[in-house]
Order: C-alpha cells, then sequence, then structure tokens
C-alpha cells in the first residue's frame, strides 16, 4: 500500500496513544499528514501531525477543531473515530452520569466528528471514514454496559452512513478489535483487575494483539485496495468472538462505579 497516503489528510481523535497513536505512525511513514484530536497531549510527538485539544462529545469542541482543520490543512480525507473512555460496573448499580459520559464519548463522538467530515469529504468528491468499535459490541461484556451499547451502535451507525455517503464516493467501515496490549490493557494487568491467562484462555491464537495489527486493518480499509468494501465491520480479535467469554468474571461482585471521575 505505499504510496497511496502521500499527501493525504488523515484525522484520528483518540490519536495521542494506543491504537490511535499506531494508526498516525504509521500513516505518516506512508506520507500522510495527520491531525489529531485528544484532550491529552502525547508523550512522544510524532512528525507531519498537528495535535489539537478536543473534547469529541461536545459538539462546540468538534466544530472548532474541524474549523482548524480547514484552515491548516484544507480539508479531510480519512477520519478515524478512535477516542474511547472505559469504565465498569453492573447496570443495576452504573451511575448514570457515567454511562452518559461513555455513550456521549464514543457514540456521540462519532456522529459529531463524522457529520462534520463529510462536508469536507463531500467537497474533494471522495473520502473514507473508520470507526474503532470492539469485539464488545459483538459478544456480551458482563461489567460493560455502556461500553457495549456505545460499541454496537457504531457499527450500526457504520451501515446507516455507508447508504446514505455512498453516492458521495464516500466509504464508511469499521474495525472491531478484541484485547489488543495497550498501555490501559497493560495498567490492568499490573493492578489486577485483568487477569492474562483468563484473557488468553478465550483467544484461539493465544495472544493479545499489537496496536500495530489494528492500525493496519484500519489503513487498509482506508486504502484503494479495500475500494470496493462499504458499510462493513472487520473483527481483528485472534478468534476471541468465536469462542465469547467462558465465565462471570470475579470482580463483577466489586463496588460499582460511583462517580464520573
Amino acid at each position: 500500500m505505499g504510496g497511496w497516503l502521500e499527501g493525504k489528510v488523515i484525522v484520528v481523535t483518540g490519536g495521542a496513544r494506543g491504537i490511535g497513536e499506531a494508526i498516525v505512525r504509521r500513516a505518516v511513514t506512508d506520507g500522510a499528514r495527520a491531525v489529531v484530536a485528544d484532550p491529552d497531549d502525547p508523550e512522544s510527538p510524532l512528525e507531519r501531525t498537528r495535535y489539537v485539544r478536543c473534547d469529541v462529545s461536545d459538539r462546540a469542541s468538534v466544530e472548532a477543531f474541524f474549523a482548524s482543520i480547514a484552515d491548516h490543512e484544507g480539508g479531510v480525507d480519512i477520519l478515524v473515530n478512535n477516542a474511547g473512555i472505559q469504565r465498569v460496573g453492573l447496570t443495576e448499580t452504573f451511575d448514570p452520569v457515567v454511562w452518559e459520559q461513555v455513550i456521549q464519548t464514543h457514540l456521540m463522538g462519532t456522529f459529531h466528528c463524522s457529520a462534520l467530515a463529510i462536508g469536507s469529504m463531500r467537497q474533494r468528491g471522495a473520502g473514507s471514514i473508520i470507526q474503532v468499535a470492539s469485539v464488545a459490541g459483538l459478544i456480551a461484556l458482563p461489567g460493560r454496559g455502556p461500553y457495549s451499547a456505545a460499541k454496537a451502535a457504531m457499527m450500526s451507525l457504520t451501515r446507516v452512513m455507508a447508504v446514505e455517503v455512498a453516492a458521495l464516493g464516500i466509504r464508511v467501515n469499521a474495525v472491531a478489535p478484541g484485547s489488543t496490549r495497550t498501555a490501559l490493557v497493560e495498567q490492568g494487568l499490573r493492578d489486577g483487575s485483568l487477569r492474562l491467562e483468563s484473557i488468553l484462555s478465550e483467544i484461539p491464537l493465544g495472544r493479545l494483539a499489537t496496536p500495530d495489527e489494528i492500525a493496519g486493518t484500519v489503513l487498509f480499509l482506508a486504502s484503494p485496495d479495500a475500494a470496493y468494501i462499504t458499510g462493513q465491520t472487520i473483527v481483528v480479535d485472534g478468534g476471541w468472538s468465536i469462542l465469547g467469554i467462558h465465565d462471570r468474571p470475579e470482580w463483577l461482585t466489586a463496588a460499582p462505579v460511583t462517580s464520573a471521575g
């Protein structure tokens, strides 16, 4: 795929770390200019990348972000809706404020960014939008109600949007990663909230994905090699969704989430 990204503008939400950073790194290495929307600063800024503090759940913040893209980059060729947060708790006791926060970040963030990117892509006569969804939107992950609901909705929105914008030359797809070795997962493994043995027992390939493997699938969907693919969700999970989860996790008996902090 080398060369096709030369001169393209790729926008990645939540691109300061993890899967988002891997997407940006690969894209700029292949010649793209990247714009990252993230509430946090990157630990190691990448070349050919402009970082903008943005809250994707807030329409005004997103509008200001896309206005800056029009001024600095001139438009958008590829949008990757990757921003997200994770909160856990049982439905019965889940703090409604926290629940809403998760939905706003994942689902409303995808809506806000996609709506504004489509206008830019319409002017260019082409474009690609990719949502970073999750296997959590396909199988039951107890304790992750709002996250799972938001990810499932993102995949449904992908299909709706794909039909709406096909005549504009814009393709819309999603990637549904499984367990991926990001900083957040590493933290969970260290503090005991995640158990590697339990995770790997449910993955036929027997290992976690790397952020770069997810990034490769995202950029494939944005590339000319995927020119006839739209409205699809590609699952990248090592086979996890084939098996599903085996047991009710012990941590579900822990204290419920009580605040949005």
